[in-house]
């Protein structure tokens, strides 16, 4: 027995050697999870448009922002996204290569441009004048995506309707226009006798408009109130409006402006999603001019050789006029003295005249301008008899931009996705511009870190600079807008050194 026992001992850890290589070779059963299917399949969330447009102007707007659900494969693991686009309704011969792909996204939405449609029509062999279709999903994976053990979930097939418009020799009317009616529309009121006509070019609609602090709605049909499209349709439709309007919470939930009024340039871009205010911008004379001639009007001075000439449409006459503390006068007629009508003249024609203008008291009684010196847009009105300085009209730049980026400017952010951009005319930069209570910097390059021009800067310069604008005191010493947040017209004039806000 001692013998048997002694012999066991002996062999005992061969025994257990074998046990363990049996484990080893037969024990194949690591934990592993497995992906369950998708407690629902990937699925937009929001509607197509009826159309959409392609044209060369417009291929860096985003056509449409897909937006889809997020997806539960039933354990923890990464969920990925991909946004589709095929010429092929089925996707069987779907190429990634050639065709929209948005790569892979953690995000349940993506952006599709212009240009990106664009790709998609020319694999369909679509020209000038052509419409077809393309068709969009939206794919929901765990992991990579790839391999035998891929899981993943597609939504339906959405179709888009594309066009590619004929390029003309000018920038026409190229779709229907809409319409503005109210009492926040100066020249339209409510009533179908004179409404405010928005002509369309590549789906953005834009005019001229003299607005009021007063509602007004847009309407698709002229003559037609049921429509119209209010300030809750556009907000649901996901625009940016610009904060000079309101929902004037009336009857019908119009637009109420709630800006300085006088005109502007309203633009409606049903591409980007926006609705804007902007310096008005030149229309066709269809009167005879009147002129500007004194030392008050900087460029013109006392002599009929660069008189400020004011072109009139509608009998409305209207100059960007550059001015300083100092007098001037209008003529009816150029190089005539003789034709001049002064400050009293316009008084007793009944006229309102804006508070920065005043009798100069001089021997003629010349106007004189009492604000800060500067670019304005100088109007007279003979319909409505008014004389009113607004923010200047853009003019056709002729010299480089420059650019702002920063949190202070909302629509720019500390990104070169999107600048704002201050054209330059005769050495002033000037832009519309929506501002909070944040800080901005101004870059004489596009993209260029380095070329950013900061509040010390300035004031090193010896530039003057607006009251609403203070050293942000941060580590770039940006500006800091600390006014009342809003959209306003921003000027650097590098002429007088002036940096200005209205």
């Amino acid at each position: 027995m001692k013998t048997i026992i002694k012999n066991f001992f002996k062999i005992l850890p061969f025994i257990l050697a074998a046990w363990l290589i049996s484990s080893c070779d037969n024990d194949d059963v690591v934990p592993k999870f497995t992906l369950s299917q998708a407690s629902e399949d990937a699925a937009f969330s929001f509607s197509a448009a009826d159309e959409y447009l392609i044209s060369s102007g417009t291929m860096d707007n985003v056509a449409e922002r897909f937006v889809w659900n997020e997806v539960d494969f039933g354990v923890q693991t990464e969920i990925n996204y991909q946004l589709q686009g095929s010429v092929d309704s089925t996707f069987d011969a779907y190429d990634s290569t050639t065709e929209y792909d948005s790569g892979t996204l953690s995000v349940t939405n993506a952006e599709v441009k212009v240009s990106d449609l664009s790709a998609l029509a020319t694999l369909l062999g679509m020209e000038a004048g052509d419409s077809g279709q393309v068709y969009f999903r939206a794919r929901a994976f765990a992991g990579s995506g790839e391999g035998v053990d891929a899981v993943d979930t597609y939504s339906e097939v959405m179709t888009l309707n594309i066009s590619i418009l004929e390029e003309t020799s000018n920038e026409g009317p190229n779709c229907p226009s809409i319409w503005v009616v109210g009492a926040g529309a100066t020249d339209a009121g409510w009533g179908w006798d004179s409404p405010i006509e928005f002509l369309c070019t590549d789906n953005v609609y834009k005019t001229n408009i003299n607005l009021t602090n007063d509602a007004f709605r847009f309407f698709l049909t002229e003559g037609d109130w049921d429509s119209g499209q209010n300030f809750p349709f556009y907000v649901d439709e996901g625009y940016s409006i610009d904060s000079n309007f309101e929902d004037a919470l009336d009857g019908d939930n119009n637009f109420k402006f709630i800006g300085t009024p006088g005109k502007y340039s309203l633009t409606v871009d049903t591409i980007n999603k926006t609705i804007k205010l902007s310096p008005p911008e030149a229309e066709e004379p269809n009167c005879p001019s009147i002129y500007v001639v004194g030392a008050g009007a900087v460029d013109a001075g006392w002599g009929w050789d660069t008189p400020i000439e004011f072109l009139c449409t509608d009998s409305v006459y209207s100059m960007n006029i550059n001015l300083t503390n100092d007098a001037f006068r209008f003529f009816l007629t150029e190089g005539d003295w003789d034709s001049g009508q002064n400050y009293p003249y316009y008084l007793a024609e009944g006229y309102t005249i804006d508070p920065l203008l005043e009798d100069a008291v001089d021997g003629d009684n010349n106007f004189k301008f009492n604000g800060t010196p500067g670019k304005y847009l100088l109007t007279v009105d003979t319909i409505n008899k008014t004389i009113t300085l607004g923010i200047p009209r853009a003019e056709e730049p002729n010299c480089d931009s420059v650019w702002v980026v920063g949190a202070g400017a909302v629509d720019a952010g500390w990104g070169w996705d999107t600048p704002i951009e201050f054209i330059c005319v005769d050495g002033v930069y000037s832009a519309s511009i929506n501002l909070i209570n944040d800080a901005f910097r101004f870059f004489l390059t596009k993209e260029d870190w380095d070329s950013g021009q900061n509040f010390p800067f300035y004031i090193g310069e010896g530039y003057t600079i607006d009251s609403n604008f203070e050293d942000a005191l941060d580590g770039d010493n940006n500006f800091r807008f600390i006014g009342t947040p809003g959209t306003y017209y921003l000027s650097v004039d590098t002429v007088n050194k002036i940096i200005l806000l209205r």
